[in-house]
């Protein structure tokens, strides 16, 4: 019978015991640990800051655009639907007399808007969101056509017949490089409201009936902002749609209506690039 031998366990003496600091995770951290930490956390700021300012410096201008949600405002015009809907609002500064105001619903289904008036316009009071950029005005209404106009009859009867009357001035033929976006995000609903990171919201407030305008740059480096339609002054087809939000090339022409820029080119005048 073979005899197991049993030993027995030897005791570590303090003296053989590793003597070093070892992190646990409920007690101080190491002097030396802390010291190196303290000394690299402002240098970490530094350098996180400065990678944030250059990424921010690179980023698009949002621009000036305001979203006044804060209350409902009253505007008195006439009200006409072609090519988009939009008011006309007195302005003796204004080229023609008259501030041009477009009119869009709450969210993106603005096409409920066209309806068919005995008359090109007509005087109402709307009242709605105001959408401010720059010069330009929105009013975003709801989207029950009598929760928001009423017909009015204080405008004069002078300033509803030269406006009945009014026609494209041409500017000039083009071939510029730009981008299409929809108007409301792009007025101030949302900032900056272009590029491929906008598409799919683009697309789908352009589809609703929201008027797309074409965003370039001048030989200035000036922003441009053109409202756009067909080659005869109507809504621009849906079958543009593919190309909203895409760096595209257009061949066309501008026509000043009013005190807005209109890009008249047809979709198969846009080409991607």
């Amino acid at each position: 019978m073979t005899q197991t031998r049993r030993t027995t366990p030897t005791a570590i003496r303090p003296a053989d015991a590793d003597n070093n600091p070892m992190f646990v995770g409920w007690d101080k951290a190491p002097a030396v640990d802390r010291r190196f930490l303290l000394g690299l956390l402002p240098l970490g700021l530094a350098g996180l800051g400065g990678l944030s300012y250059g990424i921010a410096s690179q980023l698009d201008d949002p621009g000036a655009g305001q979203w006044n949600t804060g209350r409902v405002h009253t505007v008195t015009g006439l009200f006409g639907t072609r090519p988009y809907p939009h008011l006309l609002v007195p302005d003796a500064s204004k080229p023609g007399g008259a501030r041009t105001v477009l009119v869009v619903t709450e969210g993106k289904c603005t096409e409920v808007l066209r309806t068919q008036a005995p008359e090109p316009y007509r005087p109402v009071t709307a009242r709605g969101v105001l959408i401010e950029r720059k010069d330009r005005q929105m009013l975003e209404v709801p989207p029950l056509l009598n929760a928001w106009i009423e017909e009015d009859s204080s405008i004069e009867p002078r300033f509803i017949a030269e406006q009945q009357n009014r026609w494209a001035v041409p500017v000039a033929s083009v071939s510029v490089r730009g981008t299409i976006m929809d108007s409301k995000c792009f007025f101030g609903v949302m900032r900056p409201a272009r590029g491929v990171t906008h598409k799919a919201c683009a697309s789908l407030c352009i589809r609703g009936g929201i008027p797309p305008s074409f965003w370039v740059r001048d030989g200035q480096g000036t922003e441009r902002v053109l409202l756009m339609t067909t080659r005869d002054g109507l809504a621009i087809p849906k079958t543009i749609l593919p190309l909203v939000a895409d760096p595209v090339m257009v061949e066309g022409e501008v026509v000043r209506v009013g005190d807005l820029l209109h890009l008249r080119a047809d979709v198969e005048d846009y080409r991607r690039i």
